[in-house]
């Protein structure tokens, strides 16, 4: 219910057998920083097209936090943005591939619908088509979406946030549903 007096702190770390660092939580502090750093330069590599210097980056990353879903989602979409020659670029995506199965394995549902989406495309470009529409099939539809019941259930200010930041990915999704429709 309080912090102990800073004079005991030694004591408690004796007692417990941990450093006063861990006792007071800067281990996880300096953890949660150095997690941000890394999430930071991975952006920063993206936006100038550095996607080898990302697969590193995750790479040495998934050695500090292993099995994280979203450093594993991040060197999963590096791998296929490597450039090189097409038995490369194959293998870069078996690679994603086996990456993307390992975080459909976890229990984070939205990183699982978002690898969900993404193994169907490499599926896809793989040559695997049945693999992928067998995974696109397992997809959410659009109506029993977060989106959808957020909406419904929030009010004012949140419920108008949910239903503009909702709009940009349904506009996209209708341009690419009618540009489908237009084709065949």
């Amino acid at each position: 219910e309080s912090y102990p007096d800073i004079t005991i702190l030694p004591a408690l770390s004796n007692y417990f057998k941990i450093s006063i660092d861990e006792l007071v939580g800067m281990e996880e502090i300096k953890r949660a920083e150095e997690y941000e750093k890394i999430n930071k330069k991975w952006l920063e590599n993206r936006n100038a097209n550095k996607h080898k210097e990302n697969v590193k980056l995750m790479k040495d990353a998934l050695k500090f936090f292993p099995n994280d879903a979203l450093l594993l989602v991040q060197l999963s979409s590096s791998l296929e943005r490597l450039d090189g020659t097409e038995k490369e670029k194959m293998q870069y995506l078996k690679e994603s591939i086996s990456i993307q199965e390992q975080i459909l394995r976890g229990e984070d549902s939205e990183v699982r619908n978002a690898t969900l989406y993404n193994i169907c495309f490499a599926y896809w470009k793989t040559g695997e088509h049945e693999k992928a529409i067998k995974q696109a099939e397992k997809l959410p539809n659009f109506y029993k979406s977060r989106e959808n019941a957020l909406v419904n259930l929030l009010t004012g200010e949140e419920k108008r946030k949910v239903a503009k930041s909702s709009l940009e990915p349904l506009a996209w999704s209708i341009t690419h549903q009618l540009t489908a429709l237009y084709e065949t």
